[in-house]
């Protein structure tokens, strides 16, 4: 295994590099000695590391909101997006057997948990602090744009359509109502209508994007709207 490789796509130097044999064992190949203890690890880190992310840059969220972003950023995807993008799947040890040649690289499931692992290593190895800088570092690099992260992978959607028709017995529906700039760049704007009555615009990069905005705006209206009644 080349650990320089492997240290420079991850960018951090192991003091200790047993770490990186075990971070990248498969217990196909050790069932005593593999990454599953260090993904347990990772796990835990990468959850306090985003949620305090998220708590100091996203004050104007409330706990439930806080709680669906981080959902969205340590969702397997997500994980698995990394790791590719750090190109380190193979060098990921795994026994070959039933017709497969090494690693099937559409096991995302392996892949995401490996990440994990590397990053509880690279947490034993060094400090929380610095495990944190390097995983954001990780995250922003694949998506700059965090919160077009965060918005494909919410729900507001579901969870207006569930009040609305808890309340009422309707379903909101959306409508796009403008469409700005080339296609390779366009904003929309989608109009959130409940029962006829408009509830919030939302906008974003694609339809799915304006559409849970506008549809987190609407929940707060139409909660609103409700409570008033009562």
């Amino acid at each position: 295994m080349d650990y320089n490789i492997i240290e420079k796509r991850i960018g951090y130097s192991f003091k200790d590099k047993s770490l990186i044999d075990l971070a990248f064992t498969h217990k196909s190949i050790s069932a005593e000695k593999n990454y599953e203890r260090l993904e347990f690890l990772g796990d835990a880190v990468i959850g306090a590391a985003v949620a305090e992310y998220l708590y100091k840059n996203f004050k104007d969220l409330n706990e439930g909101e806080l709680s669906k972003y981080r959902a969205a950023l340590v969702r397997l995807e997500a994980l698995y997006n990394i790791a590719q993008n750090l190109q380190i799947s193979e060098f990921i040890l795994k026994e070959r057997g039933n017709g497969e040649s090494g690693l099937n690289l559409k096991n995302k499931r392996i892949i995401g948990n490996v990440y994990e692992a590397v990053i509880g290593a690279i947490f034993l190895d060094s400090s929380y602090k610095t495990t944190k800088k390097i995983l954001l570092k990780h995250i922003l690099k694949i998506n700059p744009y965090i919160y077009k992260e965060i918005a494909e992978n919410l729900d507001f959607k579901t969870d207006l359509q569930e009040i609305v028709q808890k309340e009422t017995g309707k379903t909101p529906k959306y409508f796009t109502v403008n469409k700005e700039g080339p296609d390779h760049d366009a904003v929309f704007t989608i109009c959130v209508k409940i029962d006829d009555e408009i509830f919030a615009f939302g906008r974003g990069n694609t339809k799915k994007i304006a559409e849970q905005n506008g549809a987190k705006i609407a929940i707060e209206r139409f909660l609103e709207k409700i409570n008033d009644k009562k």
